[in-house]
């Protein structure tokens, strides 16, 4: 496989997406995005009095002649767009062909090569039993190599701990989080969820599974090995064992979904054999996450 995260060919065409969310947002620096604040920027927004200490420059001379007092223009002012990108690498990552863990690190680069793009200043925590910063915010184009040599530095491994997972999301700056996890492991996934909505995050859930999970490729007697607890158990493939297991599988996985989905989050559905370029260029734009 190539050593670097995303191929150029990918990068290209991920150039013409931007990251969208639902109301305008509230930034440090500016960007490409509508912002709740005035600024100066081509595109009107109101009218107000002038105050001493406002900048004079913006006053509307027309307005002025027009009802013999100042007023000043105000534009929409165009701000950085907070991006937090939470990605499970815990043990049940570490497993499916197509690897669930690097996919999940290729889709966490592209969404954040996207919004890099865009002057968006993205944050990357990766988790298993705690949370680990991917450090400073990254900001600008120039930041994707970067990043994507971080992301790809970080080992996979370990039980799922969500509920570790509250306090790092509860100190982001109102923005859009978008968390990439298989949903599986002993540790219910809602604390994180509900931790989302409270933080007043956009939010996005990306639920990431293997082929082989979905459609397990084995058959006679097998011994499990738990990839999160080491637990081994004795289990033999029979129609009734093999329905018992896809029903187990859907009730979490319909779990997951329902917990976003209650919460206002997007959320998606997607299997590692998926090629990047087409979790991102359809199914992230059909839930409204990129466009």
């Amino acid at each position: 496989m190539d050593a670097r995260l995303l191929e150029p060919s990918v990068l290209r065409r991920l150039d013409a997406l931007a990251v969208l969310v639902r109301r305008a947002v509230k930034g440090q620096m500016g960007g490409e995005r509508r912002s709740v604040s005035r600024g100066r920027s081509p595109e009107f927004a109101d009218f107000r009095s002038y105050t001493p200490g406002d900048d004079y420059r913006l006053i509307d001379w027309n307005a002025y002649a027009r009802l013999d007092r100042f007023m000043l223009r105000l534009f929409v002012a165009e701000e950085e767009l907070p991006l937090s990108l939470f990605v499970d690498l815990s043990g049940s990552m570490d497993w499916g062909r197509p690897h669930k863990a690097q996919t999940a690190k290729r889709l966490a680069g592209a969404i954040a090569y996207v919004a890099l793009a865009s002057l968006d200043r993205v944050r990357l925590t990766v988790f298993a039993d705690g949370p680990t910063s991917g450090g400073a915010p990254y900001r600008g184009r120039r930041a994707a190599q970067e990043l994507f040599a971080r992301i790809q530095s970080f080992p996979v491994g370990g039980p799922t701990n969500y509920s570790r997972l509250v306090w790092p999301i509860a100190r982001q700056r109102p923005g859009l989080t978008v968390l990439i996890t298989d949903g599986l492991g002993e540790s219910p996934i809602e604390p994180a969820i509900t931790a989302l909505r409270l933080a007043r995050q956009e939010g996005a859930v990306l639920q990431l599974l293997a082929p082989q999970e979905i459609a397990p490729d084995w058959t006679g007697d097998a011994r499990l090995k738990d990839a999160e607890t080491a637990a081994e158990r004795e289990f033999t493939a029979t129609p009734a064992t093999q329905a018992a297991y896809r029903t187990a599988l859907a009730g979490r996985t319909q779990e997951v979904e329902d917990a976003a989905r209650r919460r206002g989050l997007r959320f998606a559905r997607l299997t590692s054999d998926q090629p990047v370029e087409d979790m991102v260029q359809r199914t992230l734009r059909q839930v409204g996450l990129l466009g």
